[in-house]
């Protein structure tokens, strides 16, 4: 089912059910385009959606706002290049870590009277485990884009 994202096309070009991409550096977002986000991510099967504030995949920076319900289920991972910012926009989660075997290693909470920022290096696996009916938050990730450079850790597959 298409929702309807009248504020997010003014700004941005769908390019998956989940993904749309900024028409150009700059753009201003708000309420009402995290409100769009929250119906697509409902109406996802992985329950998300982001707003990719970077026009292309190339781009050597990349800044994602990005929605996910508390049904949203994120397998551990890691980026083998570059690094992982997160900044907290609203609700609550905990970003888990994990050594190579799968041993949980520390954990951060997020979000309000909690972290509010968090930057992970590369190589290190982790995932986010949503705490509250949504969370959202600023990804700010070393581009470009190529699914080669996430691993799924084999140890999680939920």
């Amino acid at each position: 089912m298409d929702i309807a994202t009248p504020h997010l096309d003014l700004v941005a070009r769908r390019t998956s059910s989940e993904v749309f991409h900024a028409i150009q550096w700059g753009i201003t977002w708000g309420r009402q385009i995290v409100n769009e986000l929250k119906e697509v991510a409902a109406a996802s099967e992985r329950s998300r959606a982001r707003l990719c504030l970077h026009p292309a995949p190339e781009d050597l920076h990349q800044e994602m706002l990005i929605v996910m319900a508390i049904t949203a289920v994120e397998r551990a991972h890691r980026r083998t290049i570059g690094f992982d910012t997160k900044v907290v926009i609203e609700g609550s989660a905990t970003l888990r870590y994990y050594a190579p075997t799968g041993d949980l290693t520390r954990s951060v909470k997020l979000g309000h009277d909690r972290a509010a920022y968090v930057h992970t290096v590369s190589k290190e696996y982790h995932s986010l485990l949503v705490e509250s009916d949504w969370f959202v938050f600023l990804e700010i990730l070393q581009g470009p884009f190529d699914g080669a450079t996430t691993e799924f850790a084999a140890f999680h597959t939920s």
